[in-house]
């Protein structure tokens, strides 16, 4: 069987993905890893990512080196997202990756980033020719895929990250009621906006994908350890997300860390996230989230195989 790897280094999460594939493209998972290295920290504040965070990333991506040489050096390709794209410094960091790490970096535009995470995704979840929303909450923003079976209609790239809005946002846990209620504010005005933009039609299914709806679908039924295949084709409706919402609102970050099913990292991120969610489903009247655990990382392999129609 052929090997092949890739890496995807958001703004807050590293992975990597290390797939075997045999002549009939039938594919098994090797290696499956993520790393929160909140790489696009303080990016609104200094337009640069910061040598912290870097040094952070690099040495993640030193591991992941490490684990394809332990399966023979595959093929791999590793793309930047959002924040690598944004700084000022987003060409320093990939030299200096490929200096520390031998890896070698793309930094992709956002419409190649939402066409490779939209392969990823019905890489698992048949389309069915249905009128689809996909959206992906990334650390630096969030990308709105609106599709018809595999065609995309149209497609926008958002500043609404988990990372930037928490930062904004949100800086008292538990939370404070003000400070929620200026963040809802804002996403319900920049949501209506997007939402406009992708008025093709109405979808008929809403799909989300990344470490905010992954997160949910994991508290929700106490999925720990993290397992990708009962998390996959999760379905969470409005009412239990609103209801983990309001608990998650009133508890510390010690105390959410407490529940094993949230990943240490995520403990402040995930209130943003979750208002995401929420005015999404409210702005495109989508209910309920079908949740998908595969996107950009797989996407980025399909294309890789020649299985990709992007």
């Amino acid at each position: 069987m052929k090997k092949i790897a890739s890496i995807d280094i958001g703004s807050n999460t590293v992975r990597l993905l290390i797939l075997a594939v045999d002549e009939n493209q039938n594919f098994q998972v090797l290696t499956s890893r993520r790393v929160i290295t909140r790489l696009g920290e303080g990016m609104d504040t200094h337009g640069a990512l910061t040598k912290p965070r870097m040094a952070d990333t690099f040495s993640a991506l030193s591991q992941f080196q490490q684990d394809c040489l332990e399966h023979g050096k595959p093929p791999l390709f590793a793309v930047a997202t959002s924040a690598v794209r944004e700084a000022s410094n987003g060409e320093e960091f990939v030299r200096l990756a490929l200096e520390k790490t031998g890896i070698k970096i793309e930094i992709i535009p956002w419409e190649e980033e939402a066409r490779l995470t939209l392969e990823g995704v019905f890489w698992k979840i048949p389309h069915a020719n249905r009128k689809i929303l996909t959206f992906d909450i990334g650390g630096g923003s969030t990308e709105f895929i609106l599709s018809e079976g595999k065609k995309i209609v149209s497609f926008c790239s958002s500043s609404l990250g988990v990372v930037r809005l928490t930062e904004k946002f949100i800086h008292q846990h538990p939370v404070d009621p003000a400070e929620y209620e200026n963040l809802t504010q804002y996403l319900h005005q920049e949501i209506h906006t997007l939402q406009q933009k992708l008025s093709a039609f109405q979808p008929q299914v809403l799909i989300g994908t990344a470490g905010t709806v992954t997160t949910l679908a994991a508290i929700k039924e106490n999925i720990y350890p993290y397992d990708p295949e009962k998390i996959h084709a999760a379905v969470l409706s409005r009412q239990d997300i609103e209801t983990l919402e309001q608990d998650l609102k009133g508890k510390s970050l010690k105390q959410r860390l407490q529940l094993k099913a949230l990943e240490p990292g995520r403990e402040d991120l995930i209130i943003a996230g979750t208002a995401i969610v929420l005015e999404t489903m409210r702005a495109f009247q989508c209910n309920p989230l079908l949740v998908s655990e595969y996107s950009l990382r797989e996407g980025i392999l399909l294309k890789a195989l020649g299985t990709s129609t992007s």
